[in-house]
């Protein structure tokens, strides 16, 4: 679909220091009006900075010698091997990528039989074998075979763990988790979907929900998600030329606009309520800055 958030989001460089939630978040952006991704959304939360973020420089010996013992050492082999697998993958990103990785396996090993396991295990190593062919070579079309090597991973129902409706968010959530009562004029609710953390299944879930205009090609999102203090901010990493701070009905607002040197109109607000631990972020194209925000004071009034 070429529509105006898309083309902006293309020309955007992530910067390294973007986490793979927000990378997800950009991703889910360039991602919009193709074919719904069957790929599991930890692959596409782990992998994203490998993917996307490709170095000139080896993994460090240490780190490999600490991964020889896990199950990841365990599935490639001896540590030359593994070093061989994640040749010119940056250490910094392979030290985010590596322990995302190898939760998945626990996670797996978990709720599957030792014959299951030992199967998924090669499913998941091809996956990183593909992986790391797409972060070497990121303009080759690996569509195909990532959607039939994800359908056999979606066979175990491992990534379904993480996955929940809103209602069961709500359940799980300790803080307020509400679908907008204001919805801007020509648009309608496409797609909503919930899911946790493989660290901590079933706590702190975050809630996107994705509305489109019914005639046309532009979007928003909504999600909502527990604050996090231990990651960088969001609105900062996005790379925006200005990000505005501001009260609005008692609530803490804050704007992000400004991509490509004020050339495009994709913009972030986020609408912050310590008290009760949580923010909800708006993602939009062609939307004025008072309609994100009576977007988001309908979900938080």
């Amino acid at each position: 679909m070429d529509n105006e958030i898309k083309r902006e989001m293309e020309k955007i460089e992530i910067p390294k220091e973007l986490d793979s939630r927000v990378e997800l978040g950009i991703k889910r952006v360039k991602q919009e009006g193709k074919k719904k991704n069957r790929t599991p959304k930890w692959i596409i939360g782990a992998a994203a900075s490998v993917i996307i973020i490709v170095g000139t420089y080896s993994i460090g010996g240490s780190y490999i010698a600490d991964a020889a013992d896990t199950l990841l050492g365990k599935l490639f082999g001896s540590e030359e091997k593994i070093q061989k697998a994640f040749e010119g993958i940056p250490e910094k990103e392979a030290k985010a990528y590596l322990p995302q990785m190898e939760q998945h396996l626990e996670l797996a090993k978990a709720h599957l039989s030792p014959e299951e396991f030992a199967e998924y295990s090669k499913l998941i190593k091809e996956l990183m074998q593909l992986d790391m062919k797409r972060a070497k070579n990121p303009h080759a079309d690996y569509e195909n075979e990532m959607d039939k090597l994800s359908k056999k991973i979606e066979q175990y129902g491992i990534y379904a763990l993480t996955d929940h409706t809103v209602e069961e968010a709500q359940a799980l959530a300790s803080y307020p988790i509400n679908r907008p009562t204001f919805i801007p004029d020509g648009y309608k609710l496409v797609e909503e979907r919930a899911h946790t953390e493989e660290a901590h299944v079933g706590e702190d879930p975050e809630v996107i929900l994705q509305y489109q205009q019914k005639q046309g090609e532009f979007n928003f999102y909504t999600i909502t998600q527990k604050i996090d203090e231990s990651k960088e901010d969001e609105l900062e990493l996005r790379g925006y030329d200005h990000i505005d701070s501001y009260q609005l009905n008692g609530y803490a607002f804050e704007h992000g606009y400004g991509y490509n040197d004020g050339h495009g109109n994709v913009q972030t607000m986020r609408v912050t309520i310590p008290k009760e631990g949580y923010e909800i972020i708006i993602d939009a194209a062609i939307l004025s800055k008072e309609e994100m925000e009576k977007v988001l004071l309908s979900m938080v009034e």
